[in-house]
């Protein structure tokens, strides 16, 4: 089931935190798995089709290691301007699918759109968004797409892919986020364990930012649950 509105994270306990981290896989993220393992932190990895395509064996690692393994589209396009434009919106859904399939837990796979992008502006200039998808009206029409639940979108991000590409240290990102995630007090967070530009993969360092954040977070009493634990994520799943 697409639903109109994002799924969020807001109602999360304080202090409570749900790691995500989207386009990958990518060269550091069979050690950012095993690490957050290593911490028992139950992390999401939306994943890129095209990227994860041959590499069943870091999908199947992740699982192993307590990870959900999610959906973000073969390609990483804009879902309204595709879906605007007539394109086949369903099949960057189906073709993930077929590769992440053996290694998602259940029946039910988690949906998150590429840059959050789900409804149409309300207007050329207006900064609102349409309360209804266009994306989520063609989604739900489609017959294949029954076992997914989306969008999931976040609640903190720091935009750690900008600091990759400025080439700033792990240690500046890791601690823009610790700032966004203290100011917001709990929620998803939104990090990238990969980049849809191929110039930034082999730049990205969120692993290592993720293991100069985490003992900071836990020495200020921060928790960490997967995505299907958060109560929005379970009703989605349970009204399926």
């Amino acid at each position: 089931m697409f639903y109109d509105a994002d799924i969020k994270g807001s109602d999360l306990p304080p202090r409570t935190l749900c790691l995500t981290y989207d386009d990958g896989p990518g060269p550091g993220t069979p050690e950012l798995g095993r690490y957050l393992f290593e911490q028992g932190i139950p992390a999401t990895f939306f994943v890129i089709g095209r990227h994860a395509g041959g590499r069943a064996d870091v999908l199947r690692r992740l699982a192993q290691w307590g990870h959900l393994i999610g959906n973000h589209t073969y390609n990483h396009p804009g879902l309204v301007a595709l879906t605007l434009a007539g394109g086949d919106v369903v099949g960057e859904l189906t073709r993930t699918e077929e590769v992440i399939r053996a290694h998602v837990r259940g029946d039910a796979i988690l949906f998150r759109a590429p840059y959050g992008n789900w409804r149409e502006k309300r207007g050329p200039d207006s900064p609102d968004d349409k309360p209804t998808s266009v994306v989520a009206d063609v989604l739900n029409k489609s017959p294949r797409l029954k076992n997914h639940v989306g969008p999931v979108n976040w609640d903190i991000s720091a935009a750690d892919y900008d600091y990759w590409k400025r080439g700033a240290s792990a240690e500046e990102c890791a601690r823009a986020y610790l700032d966004k995630i203290e100011r917001a007090g709990q929620g998803i967070v939104l990090m990238h364990d990969s980049s849809e530009d191929e110039a930034l993969r082999e730049k990205n360092r969120t692993a290592e930012a993720t293991r100069l954040m985490v003992p900071v977070l836990k020495a200020r009493g921060y928790r960490f649950v997967r995505l299907d634990e958060l109560p929005q994520v379970r009703s989605a799943l349970s009204a399926r």
